[in-house]
């Protein structure tokens, strides 16, 4: 096995295991928010190399033209004909949004590749991420957790077993791989093992509490390829989010691990899991002000379902909650007063309009055991990554969808 440095940004050429001693600092770029003129030139420049892309795959000039100006019309659907006005910039790379990968690399393109494939297919074999929940021990008791049920129990993969659903992946197109759990920094040695062995091409990021994340950690992730990080963070008023957690300092431990994350030169995100409670003006304000001034890149607005930990329960948001959200994904992204506040990812508002991207059509969620479902809130296994005819069993999938989300706008 071997690293694909070249093709794996922020690899360290330096080989380190996860016991080595490293520096509490980085030599790294702390990710910053690129507006304006140089924001509009990078936007340019990424159309242009989708471009390329494109007349690369096609060889006919019509026919990548015309692919190119069908992939621009789906974006621009999807954000309401407004760009948005600010990316992330990391070192060399540029992040247009929390589900793209970094500008230039390898995973962009392959990310590029998969929604060109996309256009006029909806079927095509390619997906572009996987979830992929790789541990069962955590010591929180999270309100919301989708895999309580299999919550610390004997661990079911082996690091070999990571790095070969991973490859497995890799061969239908994945460019982003999101490492979840349980609390995936229990694994932190087989996560390093993957980082190192892992095909090129992917940008990995990590889905954690960040309660056990030091200055060390953060930087080893880092030199070994991790991109970002997603801290859970579910109020700005720290009992809230403690007794949400069920952990008392999880709040302290939370906003210290941005900042370790930053400070390493990962990329940033906070997942708010909104609840009913939660929605009103005044706390989504006050949430987007404590991540503005924790400097984080991303924001990740997740609504609660019904499953795991909340199975039985109501706690489906109402239409109103919904406009809300909707109202603040639009305020927060998109109107330049707000332009240095992170960039929201709310897959409630795409999902209504255009279906779950779920069920192999754009990532698939894959479980502590290695089961396949159409997304983390379907909590129903369709079949194994281990099996031989992945390849099929994916495009299958795609033909039934997710029911995770019903296709159809919220009227306002």
């Amino acid at each position: 096995m071997h690293t694909l440095v070249q093709d794996r940004p922020g690899v360290s050429s330096k080989k380190i295991t996860s016991s080595s001693p490293v520096n509490n600092t980085s030599s790294y770029q702390i990710p910053v928010f690129i507006t304006g003129f140089k924001q509009r030139v990078i936007r340019k420049l990424i159309w242009l190399n989708i471009l390329i892309i494109a007349l690369r795959l096609y060889r006919q000039p019509f026919t990548a033209l015309k692919k190119v100006k069908a992939l621009k019309e789906l974006r621009n659907r999807y954000r309401n004909q407004q760009p948005l006005p600010k990316y992330i910039q990391s070192g060399k790379r540029y992040f247009v949004n929390f589900n793209t990968p970094g500008w230039p690399s390898a995973a962009f393109n392959r990310y590029a590749k998969h929604f060109l494939d996309r256009i006029n297919n909806e079927q095509a074999d390619s997906i572009y991420t996987l979830v992929f929940a790789i541990t069962k021990k955590c010591g929180f008791q999270c309100e919301h957790c989708c895999e309580w049920l299999n919550l610390n129990k004997p661990e079911t993969l082996s690091k070999e077993d990571l790095l070969l659903i991973t490859r497995r992946f890799h061969e239908l197109g994945i460019s982003q791989v999101q490492l979840s759990g349980g609390e995936p920094l229990n694994r932190l040695e087989d996560i390093i093992y993957l980082l190192d062995n892992a095909p090129g091409g992917i940008d990995f990021w990590l889905y954690t509490t960040g309660y056990s994340l030091t200055p060390g950690k953060a930087v080893l992730l880092k030199n070994h390829g991790l991109t970002g990080i997603t801290i859970s963070l579910d109020h700005y008023i720290p009992e809230k989010h403690n007794a949400f957690r069920g952990v008392r300092d999880a709040f302290e431990k939370a906003l210290a691990a941005i900042k370790y994350a930053r400070e390493a030169g990962l990329v940033t995100c906070f997942s708010l899991c909104a609840t009913k409670e939660f929605i009103t003006e005044e706390n989504l304000t006050n949430y987007m002000d404590l991540a503005r001034q924790t400097r984080v890149s991303f924001i990740q607005v997740l609504e609660p379902k019904a499953v795991g930990h909340y199975a039985g329960k109501d706690v489906t948001i109402a239409v109103h909650h919904q406009k809300m959200l909707e109202h603040f994904f639009e305020t927060f992204n998109y109107d330049p007063a707000y332009a240095q506040y992170p960039a929201i990812a709310y897959h409630g508002y795409t999902s209504r309009r255009f279906g779950c991207a779920g069920s192999g059509t754009d990532y698939v969620y894959a479980d502590t055991d290695g089961d396949i479902h159409n997304c983390p809130f379907c909590q129903q296994k369709l079949f194994s990554a281990f099996d031989n005819s992945l390849p099929d069993l994916i495009r299958q999938m795609k033909t039934k969808g997710c029911n995770a989300f019903p296709s159809c706008s919220v009227k306002k």
